[in-house]
This record gives C-alpha cells, structure tokens and sequence, in this order.
C-alpha cells in the first residue's frame, strides 16, 4: 500500500511537471505572439510606419541610445509591448487550463468556473480543435501582421537586388571641390517639418507663414529617399550624399555589437568645411548618444559638439522635456555661439536640430506658452515664428550679408496629433528654404535629400566639379548632369539593396578620407 502510493505521488508529480511545461510553452509562445502584434502597432502609432532597416540600424547603437530617449516614450512601450502581452498571455493560459480541468475531470475547482458558466458544447468545439494548436496559430497570424508592417519581403529582396549604390555613387574623393566665394553657414534641421503645414485647407491656414514670408528661395518639390527616414538619417544623406542602413547584417560589424565610428571612409559636409578653414559647431537639444548622432558630427570635423547633457547645465531641470532642451532654449544658446563665432572673423558653420515639433505629442516651451499654444498645430506654428525670429535677428545684426542660412525638415512628419490630415495629401514634400542676399538659379525643382550635399556646398560659395557628389546632383549647378527621368523610382526600388561599396564606408580597417 505504501509502495503504490507511492508510486501514485510520482505520477502526480510527474503529471504536474508535465502540464507545467505544457503551460509554460504556451505562455512563451503567446507571449511572442502579442509582443510582436504590440510592437508592430506601437511603432505605427508612435513613429509612422519605419522601414525594418531603421530598426535594425538603431538596435546597432544598442540600449545606450534607447536610454536616452523620451521617457513618456520608454512607459509607452513598457506597458503596450511588455505588459499588455504578458498579461493577455498569462490571462489565455489560465483559462485554457480552466476549461481543460473542466472537460477531461469534470472539476469543481474554482478555476473551472469560466468553463461551467460558458456553454459545453462550444467550449468542447474549442479546446479539441482550436485550443489545441492556438497559441501557433496566434504566433503565425501576429508574424504575417508584423512582416506586412515592416515589408519584410521587400527587406529580404535587398539582399539579392541590383547594387543601385555602387553604380551611382561619386566618392568625393574623385571630385575637385573649391572654395571660390565662400561664406558662412547656418544650417537649421526643424524636426518633421514639412510643406504639407502650409495648406489651408487641412489646418485653416498657413501654419508656416512666417518662414516662407522670409527672402529666399524654395525647391518646390523636396523628396524623401530610402534611408533617409529618420533624423540621423536625413542628416547624413544631406550632408555625406549618402543612406543609411544596418550593417550588421551584411558584414562591417557583427550582429549586437556597437558602432565605434560613423561612416569613417565617407567624406562628408563637415570635413570639406574643415578642410576649407571652417569651424563647425553642432547643437542638438537631445542627447548625443541617441542613434549615434554625436559620433557623425565628432568623427565628421565638427569642432564642438553640443547636445542635451552639455547644454543642460545653462538650465534648471524643469525647464528641459523628456527628451532635452525646448527649443526656445536653444535658439538662445545658439545665439549666443553665432555672436561669438562671426567676430572671431574665421568661417563658420553652425548646425542645429530642433525638438519642439517631434511625435507623438510634441513639447510646449514657454515661448510658445506665452503665445497661447494649446495644440500640435499651434506647435507648428510657434515652431515656425521662432525660426523666423532668429534669421530676423540675423539679418536685423547685419550676419545674413557674409552667412547663407538654409532651414530643412529633416524628414517628412511620423506619427502626430495631426497625422490623419497629412496622411490624405498623395505626394508629402519636405520643407526647405535657401536665404540668402542674392537669388539663388535652379536648375530643376524636384529634389532629394542626397541632392543637397552638393547643393549646399555651392550654395555657400564652393565649385563642385561636374556638381555631382555622393548620390546628389546639385539643384543649382549650370554644369550638373540632371539625373534621368525614372532616377526616383529606380533609386526607392534599389538603393537599400545589399552593396560592398557601401560596406566599405563603415570599414575601420582603411581610411583614405583625402580630397582631390
């Protein structure tokens, strides 16, 4: 008798640690199911729909990049991709094991409860022939939703498509570029701007009245490209001519492991300043080590480098949002650079990115406060005023008759409280204005961001033989080759296909960074 029972507590024991397993499986697997519906769809609400390259490319930064990100941010995706799914998963498996003890022991356990109150016949139909099998079929149906999010197909094409990169790109290196009447330059990223603000007929006016009211000139039709969705990425296609992609899975850095330089064989905006005599100087409200955005401008000649952890020390705490310094802030700092660095009589070129307008809300600074802002369109707006009001400044202290001011949206808007309204315009445009004391000449009015590397080289006074840089064509040149007609269509099917060349510019172990 004692042996038998035994031997029965052993079974029990053995038949506990089994459905322990069981269960432990379908949690994991539900688990992987919802995380990968909840992080499809948070990305969605809270960035637009990014390429999985622009994944792929910030997890090469790792989790340091990710720490210095907006902290709202950060309790967002905690709680839709880490505790939602766990809690959805946890939630299916307990009432699985509900209706299992109910059908196979005909249990009055209270567990079984959910089971008695629902009707047997239904849940039979259910257990035997889909609870089974349902946690596969959950991880099947949110990896098909996730895939489609992420054009994953289109991802696993560019490991076998034409190399579009190497057949089209001009390292700088073979072209003569010379200063003939060179100025200074202020160069002004406005985060997510784009032209698609100026229609009164989605917003009641125009919300970037004030910039287009300065004198300059604007290319009426300024394209996003591939690999230049995000801000870092709009940033080095503008000034290096080139994309941006991950690497790691094509070689250059094996997979997890940090990036230690940023594009060190490519020639870029800042080292033909540097080369030239500029002093550049970069300022960011953000941190620095957020998508390695301090390294390019470090590992690219720019002699000062400014983000949220150096700037912040000109402030309280509470005058900072989650990601860094509002933009009033940082206009003011930057004004403070401009008048020190226009008497030091060397040539000048100060960078900066604002904030202020970045999903999913925006952030209210006390400029914008004071002027009664309550919304995102109001942020737009106010966003637009201050901008206008530190050319004005410029050009109210006489700067603007030896400094070229150009201001950009670094990518066309993500995800926002106004997003449904940009989303019915067919074909978005990227804003963008030259300002300058003379008109500038274009030759054409359709461009993209690899365009204006060389652009800006000559807009600021640089002759760019055969005004072709990068992947750019300049947009005011009279001796540029235009680009062909399908230029555009052939570039968004092919220039995020797999290419050694590229490669090659993230290589550590050559760098001939020698202008001709």
């Amino acid at each position: 008798m004692c042996i038998r029972d035994r031997l029965s507590r052993a079974q029990r024991l053995h038949n506990q640690h089994r459905h322990f397993i069981r269960g432990l499986v379908r949690f994991i697997t539900y688990m992987a199911a919802f995380f990968l519906t909840a992080i499809a769809y948070w990305i969605a609400v809270n960035f637009g729909e990014p390429s999985l390259e622009q994944m792929l490319y910030h997890a090469q930064f790792g989790l340091g990049g990710l720490i210095d990100t907006d902290a709202a941010i950060i309790n967002s995706f905690l709680a839709w991709c880490i505790a939602l799914p766990f809690i959805t998963a946890l939630l299916l498996v307990l009432i699985e094991y509900s209706i299992a003890l109910f059908l196979t022991h005909g249990s009055t356990h209270w567990l079984t409860r959910p089971a008695r109150m629902a009707n047997i016949h239904i849940v039979k139909v259910f257990y035997w022939f889909i609870g089974h099998r349902a946690p596969l079929y959950a991880l099947v149906i949110s990896g098909i939703y996730f895939s489609m999010q992420f054009s994953l197909t289109v991802f696993i094409k560019h490991h076998f498509g034409d190399d579009y990169f190497s057949a089209h790109y001009v390292p700088p290196t073979k072209v003569k570029v010379v200063p003939v009447k060179p100025q200074n330059l202020v160069l002004i990223y406005v985060e997510s701007l784009e032209d698609s603000y100026k229609s009164p007929a989605l917003f009641g006016k125009n919300l970037l009245s004030s910039l287009d009211g300065l004198s300059g000139n604007s290319f009426a039709s300024y394209k996003t490209a591939p690999g230049s969705w995000w801000t870092i990425a709009g940033i080095t296609a503008t000034q290096c001519g080139v994309p941006l992609k991950s690497v790691s899975l094509y070689g250059g850095n094996d997979q997890g492991e940090k990036i230690k330089t940023f594009l060190p064989n490519a020639i870029c905006l800042g080292d033909i300043l540097h080369e030239a005599g500029y002093r550049n100087v970069y300022f960011g409200g953000d941190a620095l080590a957020f998508a390695g955005k301090g390294m390019f401008f470090q590992d690219h000649h720019y002699d000062e480098v400014y983000g949220r952890e150096e700037l912040k020390g000109n402030l309280k705490d509470t005058e900072m949002n989650y990601w860094g310094l509002y933009d009033d802030d940082l206009f003011r700092l930057v004004k403070a650079k401009l008048i020190q660095l226009h008497a030091q009589q060397q040539p000048f070129n100060i960078t900066l990115t604002t904030i202020d307008t970045h999903g999913p809300g925006g952030h209210y600074s006390k400029y914008c406060k004071a002027r009664g802002v309550k919304d995102f369109e109001g942020i737009v707006e106010c966003t637009s005023n201050q901008v206008t009001e530190f050319v004005n400044f410029m050009s109210k202290h006489g700067y603007l008759k030896d400094t070229k001011v150009i201001i950009l949206g670094d990518h066309l808007a993500m995800e926002n409280p106004v997003s449904s309204k940009l989303w019915t315009i067919k074909e978005r445009h990227i804003y963008n204005r030259f300002i300058s004391s003379t008109d500038i000449s274009k030759n054409r009015e359709n461009i993209v961001p690899f365009d204006l590397f060389p652009t800006i080289l000559e807009f600021i006074g640089f002759k760019v033989e055969g005004g072709k840089l990068g992947l750019g064509y300049s947009a005011i040149s009279k001796d540029v080759v235009l680009p062909p007609a399908d230029e555009y269509e052939n570039m968004n099917e092919n220039l995020l296909n797999k290419s050694d060349q590229y490669l090659d510019l993230w290589s550590i172990k050559h760098t001939d960074k020698h202008l001709k």
